[in-house]
C-alpha cells in the first residue's frame, strides 16, 4: 500500500509507554485464556452434537412423529462453526499482540490490532443480524398469537 503525504509535515509518531505496554501484555494473556476456554468450548459442542445425534436416534428409532434430534446436533455443529470466528480473532489478537510488544514488532501489533478490529466487526454485525431476526420474530409471532387467543 502506498503511503500519501497530505501536507508538508512531519508524520507524528506516536509512543507506546511502559504503562500502556503493561496493559497490553495483560490484556493479551487474559484473551488467549477467554480464546482457550473458547476453543474448548467449540470442542464440547460439537462432542455434544454427535451425543445428541446418535444417542438419540436409537432412542426415537421407535417413534413416529417426534422431533429428530439430528436437526438439533446440527445446530450446535453450526453454533461452534460461528463461534469459531470470534475465538479465532481474539486467539490471534493475543498471540500478535504479545509477540510485538516483546520483540518491539510494529508489524505484529499491528496485526494484533488488525485481528482485534476483526473481533469487533464480527460481533457487530452478528449482533445486528441477531437484532434483526428477533425484531423479525417479533413482528410474526405477536399479531399470530393475537390470532391465536381469539
Amino acid at each position: 500500500m502506498e503511503n500519501i503525504e497530505i501536507s508538508n509535515q512531519s508524520e507524528s509518531s506516536f509512543t507506546i509507554s511502559d504503562e500502556i505496554k503493561k496493559y497490553l501484555l495483560e490484556t493479551s494473556k487474559w484473551g488467549k485464556f477467554l480464546a482457550i476456554v473458547g476453543y474448548v468450548g467449540m470442542a464440547l459442542l460439537v462432542l455434544i452434537a454427535f451425543g445428541v445425534m446418535v444417542g438419540f436416534s436409537f432412542l426415537n428409532s421407535d417413534t413416529e412423529g417426534t422431533f429428530p434430534m439430528a436437526a438439533l446436533g446440527l445446530v450446535y455443529i453450526l453454533l461452534a462453526v460461528v463461534y469459531y470466528f470470534p475465538v479465532n480473532y481474539l486467539y490471534r489478537f493475543s498471540v500478535q499482540m504479545k509477540e510485538g510488544l516483546t520483540t518491539a514488532n510494529n508489524q505484529s501489533v499491528t496485526t494484533g490490532f488488525e485481528n482485534l478490529k476483526s473481533l469487533f466487526k464480527f460481533m457487530g454485525i452478528f449482533t445486528v443480524v441477531i437484532l434483526s431476526i428477533y425484531a423479525v420474530l417479533l413482528v410474526i409471532v405477536l399479531p399470530a398469537s393475537l390470532l391465536f387467543m381469539k
